[in-house]
């Protein structure tokens, strides 16, 4: 699976964190997400229109469905079909300046709003600002318009005569079709991307797991990617992980597990500092982590200090994610001879024949909209530990 690419950044980068979706649950995330619709700013356009001259176009647009079409062949942007409808109006001038209707025209007014499909090729993006907020979205201005028109196939407005509807219906595809384009590029002026932007608070945790400013999103075959670049701070990699059907990716470098597990464990001791230092290692299904005071004296002085060192194993059996103590000893410092430190470790690898185990429920829940809103289940579908980091495949239940 190739890696997404970064806009503006030569070669190939390091991700802190990797991130996709597949195109099925992306559309189900996107219609939950517009519920009964979502209301536009009006777009005006000063255009010319065959018969009728230079009149101002005013088109107000509620989006009522969205959907996203991830190819290959698309050089990376997202093919959007926008569904929903539209006041349509017209003004202009007579020679002597006076302001006309619509009606007066040759245009008369829909008795309802027009149902509008829209189709356009746009660039996605997600990235972390300089002021650490993060944005996610699709980039309106430069988008191509592959189509503007309306909806033949919807159903008649209640107390509308067909034969009239559908004599609107082609007045205003005609229109479309001749200054589509136009109105296309005047939204793009008005809303130059649509999106969500979220506050530094969320950045600020992205910077802690060692990612770069910058951004990092690409549309492949059936997914959309975030690949967030990494620091040099940052040890291993997040590497992706292939997922299909209605599913979900996540990955973590190595440093970026060593943080997360340090904040839950403050976060279970009521956010108080931890007392030990915690350093990570990764393995192929094995997490390594070495537990010690800090220290108390300058760097310059011999490191005296011991180490709890824990070997823990990482499986999914099941359905279940599994953690179990395979193996815990003390590391004595470097002053001590050798064998005694590989002493401890064999004694500590009793713990293999009677390991404790800790399995993870099947299914996890998750808040969305606040206390006592609607839970988002989530199963783990794969697991993936190895020294460059961690990564999951999630399906949403």
């Amino acid at each position: 699976m190739a890696e997404p690419s970064t806009a503006g950044r030569p070669g190939r980068r390091r991700w802190a964190i990797w991130a996709a979706v597949t195109e099925d649950l992306l559309n189900d995330l996107v219609e939950a997400a517009i519920g009964d619709g979502v209301s536009m700013d009006p777009v005006e356009q000063q255009i010319n229109l065959p018969a009728m001259g230079e009149v101002v176009l005013r088109m107000a647009l509620t989006v009522t469905g969205v959907r996203f079409q991830c190819r290959g062949e698309d050089d990376g942007r997202a093919r959007v079909t926008a569904t929903g409808f539209g006041e349509v109006s017209a003004r202009g001038s007579d020679y002597e300046g006076a302001t006309l209707s619509g009606e007066a025209l040759g245009m008369p007014a829909p008795p309802a709003p027009l149902p509008v499909r829209l189709l356009a090729l746009c660039d996605p993006f997600a990235r972390v600002n300089d002021d650490h907020s993060v944005s996610f979205g699709l980039n309106v201005r430069g988008a191509e318009l592959l189509s503007l028109d309306v909806d033949h196939d919807a159903e008649v407005p209640e107390g509308v005569d067909p034969d009239v509807w559908e004599g609107i219906l082609s007045m205003t595809s005609v229109m479309f079709a001749a200054v589509g384009e136009e109105l296309f590029a005047g939204l793009g002026e008005a809303k130059e991307t649509v999106g969500l932007d979220l506050g530094s608070d969320v950045g600020s945790v992205l910077l802690e797991l060692g990612v770069d400013l910058g951004e990092g999103m690409r549309v492949s075959s059936g997914m959309v990617s975030i690949g967030l670049p990494a620091t040099e701070r940052v040890r291993g990699r997040a590497v992706p992980v292939p997922i299909s059907g209605h599913r979900a990716a996540l990955s973590l470098a190595t440093s970026g597990v060593d943080h997360m597990a340090t904040r839950l464990l403050e976060s279970a001791l009521g956010e108080v500092p931890l007392p030990v230092e915690i350093d990570i290692d990764l393995e192929d299904r094995r997490i390594a982590a070495g537990f010690r005071q800090p220290r108390l004296v300058s760097d310059r002085f011999p490191d005296i200090r011991s180490r709890l060192r824990t070997d823990v194993s990482v499986n999914l059996r099941g359905g279940r994610v599994e953690v179990s103590l395979a193996s815990a000893w003390v590391e004595l410092p470097t002053l001590v001879p050798s064998f005694v430190n590989d002493f401890n470790r064999r004694l500590g690898e009793l713990w293999s024949m009677a390991p404790i185990r800790y399995r993870l429920p099947k299914r996890l829940e998750f808040p969305l909209g606040g206390s006592g809103g609607t839970r988002l289940g989530v199963n783990v579908d794969d697991l993936r530990v190895d020294a460059s980091g961690l990564g999951v495949a999630l399906v949403v239940a």
